[in-house]
C-alpha cells in the first residue's frame, strides 16, 4: 500500500495477503473513506476474497494484534503497516536485548559463527545463540545463553587441570573429552557427545548425574535427567553444514527449529496442527522456501506480513 490514491491503495499479490494488508489497514479507525471504497472494490473483485478477509481478521484477532493496532490510532497505508511492524518488533525481541546484554558471543540470525575460546577450546554457535565466557582459576565456564553450539573442549591436563564446563537452562555440563552439542530449547537441554564423554547434572535439583557416552544424547531438566539414548550424530548435528534434518517429527518442533533461522515468526493456528508430522531437509538459508514445502505437503493454507509474522493454518 504505497499510496493515498484509489489505484495505487491497492494491496498487491495473492488473496491471502491482500487481506492481511487490508486487515492492518482498516484497523486504523481513522481510515479514509478513499480507503474504505478501495476495500469494498477490493471485495467485489473475486469472491475469494470475502474468505480470504474472514481468515485473516480473525487469525490476527486470535493474535491479539488487532485490538492493539487499533488503540494506538496510527496513520494510514505504509505507516499503518511501519507501525504494527515496530510493535511486533518489541513482542518478539523483547527477550533477545537482555540476553545480548550478557552475551560474550552471539550469532547473527541465519548465520553460524565459530569462536576460538581463550583457552584454545572452540565453539560453533547455530543461528541466534549466545553464550558469555566466566574462566578463572579453578574451571573453564561457558554459560549457553539461547540457542544450540558445538564444543571441542581443550583437554583439562593442558589447562592446569580446570575442567571445561558448560551451563544452560539449570543444567551443568562437564567435558570428560573433546566434542559435544548443547542445545537450549524452552525449559529442555539436549546434550549430545560427538567424540569421548561427558557427565551431565543439575545445577541445584534433586536429579542424579549421568555420563553420557560417545554417540549418545539426553534431553534434559533440573529436576529430571532421563537414561541416555542412541543417538544419529549426522542428523544432529547436520546444521553445521547449513542443513535441517527431520524424520518424522511434529510440525510445532520443525516450526520451532526454523524459527531460529529466520528474523519474526512463523505461528501455527489451530491447536491440532503442532502435532502434524513432518520429513524433510531443509537448507538453512532458505527458511521461506521451507515453508512453502511444509505447507504444500501437509495442505496448509498461510498469511503472512513480511517479515514479521507468517501464520500456518
Amino acid at each position: 500500500m504505497k499510496g493515498q490514491s484509489s489505484d495505487s491503495s491497492r494491496p498487491g499479490g495473492d488473496a491471502e495477503a491482500e487481506a492481511a494488508e487490508w486487515v492492518i489497514r482498516l484497523a486504523d479507525p481513522e481510515a479514509a473513506d478513499e480507503a474504505r471504497a478501495a476495500f469494498r472494490d477490493w471485495l467485489g473483485r473475486d469472491p475469494a476474497h470475502h474468505g480470504a478477509f474472514e481468515n485473516a481478521r480473525r487469525t490476527w484477532q486470535e493474535l491479539g494484534l488487532i485490538g492493539s493496532m487499533a488503540r494506538r490510532r496510527r496513520g494510514r497505508g505504509t505507516l499503518a503497516l511501519a507501525a504494527l511492524a515496530a510493535g511486533l518488533s518489541l513482542w518478539f525481541w523483547q527477550d533477545d536485548l537482555r540476553i545480548r546484554l550478557r552475551a560474550d558471543h552471539v550469532a547473527a540470525v541465519g548465520e553460524n559463527l565459530a569462536i576460538m575460546l581463550p583457552d584454545g577450546s572452540r565453539a560453533e554457535l547455530a543461528s541466534g545463540a549466545a553464550l558469555a565466557e566466566d574462566y578463572d582459576g579453578t574451571q573453564r565456564l561457558i554459560r549457553l545463553l539461547e540457542g544450540r553450539a558445538y564444543f571441542t573442549a581443550a583437554p583439562a591436563a593442558q589447562q592446569q587441570g580446570r575442567p571445561f564446563v558448560v551451563e544452560a537452562g539449570g543444567i551443568r555440563i562437564t567435558a570428560l573429552g573433546t566434542q559435544f552439542s548443547v542445545d537450549l530449547h524452552e525449559n529442555e537441554v539436549a546434550v549430545l557427545v560427538a567424540e569421548h564423554s561427558v557427565r551431565v547434572e543439575p545445577i541445584a535439583g534433586p536429579a542424579a548425574s549421568v555420563v553420557l557416552a560417545e554417540g549418545m544424547g539426553v534431553d534434559a531438566r533440573p529436576g529430571l535427567i532421563p537414561t541416555p539414548t542412541l543417538r544419529d550424530m549426522d542428523f544432529a548435528n547436520a546444521w553445521r553444514s547449513g542443513e535441517l534434518v527431520f524424520d518424522d517429527r511434529p510440525l510445532g518442533e520443525v516450526v520451532a527449529e526454523l524459527n531460529r533461522y529466520r528474523h519474526g515468526r512463523i505461528v501455527l493456528r489451530g491447536k491440532d496442527l503442532a502435532a502434524r508430522r513432518v520429513s524433510g531437509v531443509f537448507h538453512t538459508d532458505d527458511i521461506g522456501q521451507a515453508v512453502d514445502r511444509i505447507a504444500g505437503e501437509l495442505g496448509l493454507r498461510r498469511l503472512s506480513v513480511p517479515p514479521l509474522v507468517t501464520v500456518l493454518y
